[in-house]
């Protein structure tokens, strides 16, 4: 992809905006789930050993943009988690605190972006003013790439010289390699609604070999077919789209499942042609499950992103473990995204056995839908 790197760019001696996805759940002021803090790091460490005087911001949840202060939703607990890792101090600047600095720390956060009127709406001035911030602008949160906010798209076209960082590279690459490495391609495509999934399965039915359904979206593909789905998870506004998928030879769904009257308890294995009108689909059979072991094993690519049961409830947790396993038994290239299908890989034990795992949910099927992203584009026009 034609857009400047990290290690393209002298940093010497230069001061860094750095933006990073630092997006963590908080309880109690202390960060309960660190990776994405610890994927950020290469990118972290690489600026800061060249020599650089470095300035990070980041989104944390859904504050009310009003340009003050609101604690739950402060990045101190993340500047603490911050400091534990590096062993190094570092000082937490509201954007206005910042800018009426004659200098900042050698290491210095800025407080949550959408504390700002104008984040989200991209505002000119805003994006103005953190394009000030620094010498070079470097954005290295994929997983809000997809938004056309200041901090992530309109900083880059004010910044004096703007690159993507180690991890932005890194998932595109990865997600690149899935998308134009078509031999014996399988997706694998999870998750309650069709409807919030229709483009990425019709997009990637035209680039892949095998597009394998499971949860709620194939639910509504097996009562597409005429089959009495009894109190299954249903989007019945989608089932004219998904008899338009069925006559997708590429498109896979199972043909037993386990099905039960309540969640919590155990399931029984049926056809999909013999659900009760009492019952509902919670998760794929084995035997189902057996019959997708060969496409999986020859499979030269893997995308996952879904749980393909209610894997939440240990009776039906079976198929999405199964699944996973299956995919990091095979020699092929595995990329998984999304929240949920990283607690599936987590559950399952698997997470580390995966080629790649994206940090991102809506910029992970944005990209892979075939979407242009904002803040991609915008480094690539910053090199035109």
């Amino acid at each position: 992809m034609s857009y400047k790197r990290l290690n393209e760019i002298n940093l010497s001696n230069k001061s860094v905006l750095l933006r990073l996805d630092l997006n963590t759940p908080i309880e109690n002021g202390l960060v309960t789930n660190n990776e994405r803090i610890i994927r950020s790091l290469p990118t972290l460490n690489y600026i800061i050993e060249a020599g650089a005087r470095l300035i990070i911001m980041s989104h944390l949840g859904r504050p009310e943009e009003n340009n003050k202060f609101q604690k739950e939703f402060s990045l101190m607990p993340v500047v603490k988690e911050l400091e534990n890792l590096l062993n190094q101090k570092i000082k937490l600047y509201s954007l206005d605190e910042f800018e009426a600095l004659d200098q900042g720390h050698d290491l210095s956060v800025i407080e949550n972006t959408r504390f700002c009127v104008g984040e989200k709406t991209n505002d000119v001035n805003l994006s103005k003013r953190m394009a000030k911030l620094a010498d070079i602008f470097v954005m290295d949160a994929f997983a809000t790439s997809h938004r056309a906010h200041s901090s992530t798209t309109g900083v880059i076209t004010f910044s004096s010289d703007a690159c993507a960082g180690l991890l932005l590279d890194e998932e595109l690459n990865a997600l690149s390699k899935v998308k134009e490495d078509s031999k014996n391609s399988v997706a694998i495509l999870g998750g309650a609604k069709i409807s919030t999934k229709l483009s990425l399965i019709n997009s990637l039915s035209k680039s892949m070999d095998k597009v394998i359904l499971g949860g709620g979206i194939a639910n509504t593909l097996i009562a597409a077919k005429g089959y009495d789905v009894g109190k299954s998870l249903v989007e019945e506004t989608m089932l004219s789209e998904a008899t338009e998928l069925l006559e997708n030879p590429k498109i896979i769904i199972p043909n037993s499942v386990l099905v039960s009257d309540s969640p919590d308890k155990p399931g029984r294995i049926t056809s999909i042609d013999a659900i009760a009108e009492n019952e509902a689909i919670f998760d794929v059979a084995p035997e189902s499950l057996t019959s997708l072991e060969p496409i999986l094993m020859n499979a030269g690519t893997i995308l996952w992103n879904g749980p393909i049961g209610f894997f939440e409830k240990e009776n039906f947790d079976k198929g999405t473990i199964k699944i996973a396993k299956m995919i990091t038994a095979s020699k092929g290239f595995s990329v998984a995204g999304g929240g949920d299908t990283i607690s599936a890989a987590e559950k399952a034990g698997v997470l580390d056995k995966l080629d790649y795992v994206s940090t991102a949910g809506g910029a992970f099927l944005e990209f892979m839908e075939g979407r242009k992203l904002p803040a991609i584009e915008a480094l690539k026009e910053k090199v035109n």
